[in-house]
């Protein structure tokens, strides 16, 4: 008998970063189809929990709690469920060990980190960074689980409600935005100055996009981005000052969500709002520096990648000892120039074909 007939109980512990997170919403709909009947619940951080339970086929979600006393709590919380199996998606340790000392029956991951004994069941790491990160994740799921997958295509998912969308227009709203036509920019990068495409370059792209178009500009971030931004706005022409809006630290990744939908295109470092806004439907603009287009660019068709592949990249590098060449070597012109076709082209984001023998 094909015990994976058997599964009925799933725990999949996804990832804590936004950008990571969005790339796993892919799994929940596979391991939907392989298993319909099965209960699936998602374990994830606390700030994640009110995504992932927006999502049709998770039936539970569980929160790791901070500290010792949290820990344990999380742990007693698990074996409470009886799982019949788990997938722990982050290749830390300490994601493995949580479903050891949940003393989950089968528990599946990567090898690496010295967790091997941590699982039942080791799937070989892949090659670092050759592929999607999406496909490592359904490539884990499909080795783990025992089962090929069995959709055609695959997508980033980002369920919005009539209450996100609401949310959205709150706030944009509270903040005396003007207009119906926006374009949200990503100039940002918590990673480090590697992700950075220069703030010179992105001023003078706002200028250039304020001067040729009627959008209204939305520049997204994080609150640790907020004073490193702040330079946009510098010298910035009275007459444009209420079409370049910040809501650097003012949203919520549901929030997020629903803005992003609300835009024509999203021009980006490589930052987790370019992965909200493909998981959305939102074209993007995306620049890539020290990171790997292969390996975390905006999936999905529709998108435009804008990357220079010199000599020493991708490094992964936070910062660069010579002179961040990869970024300087994008023009404004080539991003403006992508942005605008993206504008008049209606670009419309669907979702990809696995690669031949991959799922």
């Amino acid at each position: 008998m094909n015990t994976t007939s058997l599964y009925k109980n799933i725990l999949v512990r996804v990832p804590n970063w936004l950008g990571d997170s969005m790339m796993a919403t892919p799994v929940v709909s596979a391991i939907h189809k392989v298993f319909p009947k099965a209960k699936l619940t998602i374990l994830c951080k606390s700030n994640f929990a009110p995504f992932w339970k927006s999502f049709s086929e998770v039936h539970e979600v569980l929160t790791v709690q901070k500290g010792l006393p949290g820990y344990i709590h999380t742990v007693r919380e698990i074996k409470k469920r009886q799982f019949d199996v788990a997938v722990t998606l982050p290749s830390s340790f300490s994601s493995a060990f949580l479903l050891f000392a949940a003393d989950i029956p089968k528990r599946i991951g990567w090898g690496g980190e010295g967790r091997e004994f941590l699982l039942t069941h080791v799937a070989p790491a892949p090659d670092p960074r050759q592929k999607h990160l999406v496909w490592e994740y359904l490539e884990l799921i499909r080795a783990g689980l025992g089962r090929p997958l069995g959709l055609k295509t695959y997508q980033l998912v980002f369920p919005l409600d009539a209450k996100i969308k609401s949310e959205a227009k709150q706030l944009l709203k509270s903040l005396r935005v003007r207009g119906t036509s926006f374009v949200a920019l990503g100039p940002g990068a918590t990673y480090g100055p590697a992700k950075r495409w220069p703030l010179v370059y992105w001023k003078q792209l706002i200028l250039k996009m304020l001067e040729s178009g009627h959008e209204t500009l939305l520049v997204v971030g994080g609150a640790e981005e907020k004073e490193y931004l702040t330079e946009l706005w510098q010298e910035l022409p009275e007459k444009y000052a209420d079409r370049l809006v910040s809501l650097v630290g003012k949203t919520t990744p549901r929030v997020l969500a629903g803005v992003l939908d609300q835009c024509k295109v999203l021009v980006t470092n490589d930052t987790g709002p370019m992965h909200v806004a493909a998981a959305v439907g939102t074209p993007t603009v995306a620049i890539f520096g020290s990171t790997s287009p292969t390996w975390t660019r905006p999936f999905g068709e529709g998108h435009t990648v804008i990357y220079k592949a010199v000599e020493c990249s991708p490094c992964f590098q936070k910062t660069c000892p010579i002179g961040y060449i990869c970024l300087n070597r994008i023009s404004v012109s080539e991003v403006f120039e992508a942005a605008k076709k993206k504008l008049k082209g209606n670009a419309v984001v669907r979702g990809e074909k696995p690669p031949i023998g991959l799922i």
